[in-house]
């Protein structure tokens, strides 16, 4: 006879995860259980990578060498919280920001 098989659900919120992930961009999660009858203990492991909204660069101007270059920069916040501290910084070749830009 073949083995049974199930499947079971569980939810794991925001609440719970976000105090431990911290600067880290993806949660490991650990499943362990028992067989019973033969007392076998299985286990396994999944590496979750967390995704990060992207940021949304549009031009809203002409790009003319030695002018000033208005760019718009659109950016979610996907969190149940407000952001705090967040800052916005442009690099690139002949690009400079001296002060990021506080949000």
């Amino acid at each position: 006879p073949r083995p049974a098989e199930d499947s079971v659900t569980m939810t794991v919120t925001y609440a719970e995860y976000q105090p431990h992930v911290g600067d880290q961009d993806a949660l490991k999660l650990t499943v362990a259980g028992t067989v019973q009858e033969t007392g076998q203990v299985l286990a396994k492991e999944l590496l979750v990578r967390l995704h990060t909204p992207e940021l949304t660069l549009t031009l809203l101007g002409p790009a003319v060498v030695g002018e000033e270059l208005p760019i718009q920069v659109v950016f979610q916040n996907p969190l149940p919280k407000a952001l705090t501290g967040a800052s916005l910084r442009m690099e690139g070749a002949g690009i400079s920001c001296p002060k990021p830009l506080a949000l």
